[in-house]
């Protein structure tokens, strides 16, 4: 796979060290030239001196024949600018940029990128599939965030415990996928029965995730 970065700051330089065992050929375009330097005579990889939004620039790495082109400098517009540039002028397929202000995300994408990435969400999103709330647990975040699967434990204040799922009214955006009990994982259906100690796992939009805590948990307890 031919790949061509943008940016050779730490993050590209890493990037460049992350992928090279897996034996794909990379180009790396940085417009400062002790950078350049460093980054030829360490991985010996061909380093473009230059501004990774110049078409010229672009043309010389021959993009045009990369699998992936990845944008990871430190301004969100000039990663942007290259992605496009990337993308429109040159036909590739996928881009790869690195957003440093997470509300550039949904931007980015709705003007063509195909994944921006940021550092701040990623460390938050993971904080937060760390941290219990009482009982419910967030799993995984997918569609850029907007839904979340989830985690619930059932216990013995739930209002839902000991009910079959025909006789409770599972939230509207809300989908049971499985229901986990001792080792055994149930699918479940409408004459499956809630108990406690069942963790039950399940996907909501953002804005439903308190909505789906309360009604499996009980609104006394504190997200």
């Amino acid at each position: 796979m031919y790949i061509v970065i943008t940016g050779g700051g730490k993050l590209g330089y890493y990037l460049v060290k992350t992928l090279l065992p897996y034996k794909h050929k990379i180009a790396i375009i940085e417009p400062l030239e002790d950078i350049c330097r460093k980054i030829a005579n360490e991985l010996h990889i061909p380093v473009i001196n230059g501004d990774g939004t110049d078409i010229n620039i672009l043309s010389e790495v021959e993009v045009e024949k990369c699998d992936i082109f990845i944008a990871v400098t430190g301004k969100d517009e000039d990663n942007l600018i290259a992605c496009q540039l990337a993308k429109r002028n040159f036909g590739v397929k996928r881009t790869i940029a690195r957003v440093n202000n997470p509300k550039n995300i949904e931007v980015f994408q709705k003007l063509g990128v195909d994944i921006a990435v940021s550092s701040t969400s990623i460390i938050a999103d993971l904080i937060e599939q760390e941290v219990d709330y009482t009982g419910i647990k967030t799993l995984m975040r997918l569609k850029s965030g907007k839904l979340v699967l989830n985690e619930i434990l059932i216990t013995s204040k739930s209002p839902v415990c000991n009910r079959t799922l025909k006789d409770i009214n599972i939230p509207k955006d809300c989908v049971l996928i499985s229901v986990i009990r001792d080792d055994e994982v149930i699918i479940p259906n409408g004459f499956t029965a809630i108990k406690e100690g069942d963790y039950i796992i399940a996907v909501s939009t953002s804005k439903d995730q308190l909505e789906l805590k309360n009604y499996f948990i009980g609104k006394d307890s504190n997200l």
